[in-house]
């Protein structure tokens, strides 16, 4: 069979998306086997109208017994069915597929030319082919691609940097080696549908890390059968725009079978402080949390993690978490990023209407309160709580899970405020259940 580089690249929809619906309609060819493809390189644009967005670049190495026109043939009906139009050579296309080398043919016709002739010259070509080919040869240059990726310029200061990896393995084995260089890993383990708050966790990010890795994978084993992961808002391509944005390195964004494949059984058993609060009002919640973070964590063996002080009860799971189980990764808790009239940052806030937006206020109107009643020498946790409960009530709010203080580092509920507290909400705004909290004590401490 014939070894052969293909390249894959999308700047249209989903490009993600795209690229991975192209190597599965590859797969369903006959003679024709995937042995391995790169993570996505993202790139600038080469040519064509201004304003087109970046690409998403792939190789793929495959094995075939067609011949190189039947190849040719096979890779343009796979892009007329995503959608591709050649309308334009250099305009946006939902996928381009160019078939690179051929194992060692040399070949000049009209409808194909072998090797690509302009492969050597193009970063966006070589670095995902050297990613996963290095040792390919070129045979009209008689240099692999390794030497030919090495030749190129260094890249412009502008180009973007983001990769994308939907593989685990690929995703450990990267990271594996950026530590074997010595580079400090940050990572922030995210549900995508991104805002402010979650790119806040990518700049703390940087200031602890050389390298920063976002996560964006909507765990199923978190919810709860009544629970919203149908609905959960999903937007993979507006994530990763956000995320090249903010300068962040790589993004690893599994398919659910990547992370839980058939026959998965194993779960991780949370600590006690997951018992409280959440723990009640969502049963077998943290059990998917603290197995998903782990998960994470074995995948990317990163120095430091960061995550929002918005789920504090989390926060305090996964440190403890990592602190019963050795785990050799600082765990970094950020301050909740709010709206300029305080409602704190959530991918639920979406679901609101604009009359549930503005009753929403009232989250952080009764934490704002309780610190209030606080700072004045109120310490009874009694009263502080009801007024808590008296200003959402006010605002119409009347499914409450909880509204309660407690201690910062068990969550134990606290008669009264004696030093450190956390003042913790958790209410349904419509059929939006929203959380909030506010750290309460000796100057607003640092969670």
């Amino acid at each position: 069979m014939a070894i052969c580089l293909l390249g894959l690249g999308s700047n249209l929809g989903d490009r993600t998306a795209n690229i991975l619906e192209a190597l599965r309609l590859l797969r369903r060819q006959a003679q024709v086997i995937v042995l391995r493809h790169s993570s996505l390189h993202e790139t600038l644009p080469v040519g064509g109208p201004e304003g087109q967005a970046n690409f998403l670049n792939a190789a793929a190495v495959i094995a075939t017994q067609r011949w190189p026109a039947e190849l040719l043939a096979i890779l343009q009906d796979i892009e007329a069915q995503l959608g591709r139009k050649r309308t334009d050579r250099w305009g946006p296309r939902t996928i381009d597929l160019d078939l690179l080398l051929y194992d060692q043919q040399v070949i000049h016709t009209p409808e194909l030319t072998l090797p690509h002739p302009r492969m050597h010259e193009r970063r966006f070509v070589l670095a995902p082919a050297a990613e996963i080919a290095g040792d390919l040869r070129h045979p009209a240059l008689q240099s692999t691609i390794d030497e030919l990726f090495t030749r190129l310029p260094p890249p412009s200061p502008s180009e973007p940097k983001l990769r994308v990896f939907t593989s685990a393995e690929g995703m450990q084995r990267e990271t594996l080696r950026l530590r074997r260089l010595s580079r400090r890993v940050g990572v922030v383990p995210t549900m995508g549908s991104l805002h402010e708050g979650h790119l806040s966790l990518v700049q703390a990010a940087r200031e602890r890390a050389e390298v920063v890795v976002a996560t964006i994978f909507v765990n199923p084993t978190q919810f709860a059968p009544s629970e919203d992961f149908s609905k959960y808002p999903r937007n993979l391509e507006a994530d990763l725009q956000a995320l090249s944005a903010a300068g962040c390195d790589y993004a690893f964004v599994p398919s659910r079978e990547e992370m839980y494949p058939e026959g998965s059984s194993t779960f991780v058993e949370p600590p006690a402080v997951s018992q409280p609060l959440e723990g009640v009002c969502r049963p077998g919640h943290f059990r998917g949390v603290a197995t998903i973070v782990l998960k994470l964590f074995q995948i990317i063996p990163a120095h430091v993690a960061c995550f929002g002080q918005k789920d504090y009860q989390q926060a305090q799971v996964i440190r403890r978490i990592v602190a019963d189980l050795n785990v050799p990764i600082e765990i970094v808790v950020c301050p909740i990023i709010r709206e300029p009239d305080g409602l704190a940052m959530s991918s639920r806030n979406r679901y609101l209407s604009p009359a549930e937006r503005r009753q929403a206020l009232a989250l952080s109107q009764a934490l704002g309160e309780a610190e209030r009643l606080v700072a004045a020498g109120e310490n009874e946790s009694e009263t502080i709580v009801a007024a808590m409960r008296n200003i959402l009530r006010r605002a119409g709010i009347t499914r409450i899970d909880y509204a309660t203080l407690a201690d910062p580092e068990t969550l134990a509920e606290v008669p009264r405020v004696e030093g450190r507290a956390v003042a913790l909400i958790a209410c349904f705004v419509g059929t939006t259940r929203l959380i909030d909290n506010r750290l309460l004590g000796p100057e607003n401490w640092r969670a």
